[in-house]
């Protein structure tokens, strides 16, 4: 189990349901949707995946927002060990690998740290 406190985002969606939460859809039938969404949205530039060419939106899935959660709360300073619990990494070394940062986040989320700051 993982206990972890709940987005301000969240508890007000949450709110909007005093009686329970609709009832839930398949993440197949979620993944669908979200392709479509990315769609729209533009999310369009072409990917080569194992020699083939795909519009990004078609690998937009629940994972990909998992992946982008982890990446957001480190970039926003939250503990490393502290997501890992969140998305079941063991090590670092393999958490490492499933964030998503440019170099450029890298070296602003650097520029953050006290040992850049002028004193």
């Amino acid at each position: 189990n993982v206990v972890i406190p709940v987005h301000w985002v969240v508890d007000e969606t949450m709110a909007r349901y005093p009686t329970g939460m609709p009832k839930s859809v398949s993440d197949v039938y979620v993944n669908k949707e979200i392709k479509k969404i990315g769609k729209e949205a533009g999310i369009k530039s072409m990917i080569t995946i194992k020699g083939k060419q795909v519009p990004k939106y078609e690998l937009i899935s629940t994972h990909t927002a998992r992946r982008s959660m982890a990446t957001n709360l480190f970039l926003a300073g939250v503990p490393t060990m502290s997501i890992m619990w969140i998305t079941g990494h063991k090590t670092e070394q393999s958490f490492r690998k499933y964030i998503k940062i440019t170099t450029e986040q890298n070296a602003r989320k650097m520029a953050e740290h006290e040992f850049f700051k002028r004193k």
